[in-house]
């Protein structure tokens, strides 16, 4: 059985780039991860809106936190994101995270990354375990 809670501390704990990022994990269990980013001063672009990879960021380091919650360790070999709207600086962002298909090597996950309910990137990462 995966100590789903476990993994949260590990999570907003000891790594070290999520903390750096000011991402946050919410909540992760075998159907859905959920993190929060911050869109302070140090994620904004030249026209002070988030940048696209911090977006991009939230959005892979969640579905990473979604394909550990089978207790293997993962990483990333592919990722395609879509850009949908310009994140607002000040506000935070939510990103979630599900398993489209676990395989016995891939774990291919979809997410997407919201501010006030409103979707600014989506897309798929697929992970090769390495256990």
């Amino acid at each position: 059985m995966i100590d789903f809670a476990a993994q949260l501390e590990r999570a907003n704990t000891k790594n070290a780039f999520m903390l750096h990022n000011h991402i946050r994990a919410l909540s992760v269990d075998e159907n859905e991860a959920v993190c929060q980013g911050e869109s302070g001063p140090d994620a904004l672009n030249h026209m002070g809106t988030v940048h696209g990879s911090m977006l991009m960021t939230l959005a892979e380091v969640t579905a990473g936190l979604m394909a550990r919650a089978d207790g293997r360790a993962y990483v990333s070999t592919d990722a395609s994101f879509r850009f949908l709207r310009g994140g607002k600086a000040g506000e935070p962002m939510v990103a979630r995270a599900k398993p489209v298909k676990r395989g016995r090597r891939l774990a291919f996950i979809h997410t997407a990354v919201y501010q006030n309910d409103k979707l600014l990137l989506e897309g798929n990462v697929t992970f090769f375990c390495t256990e």
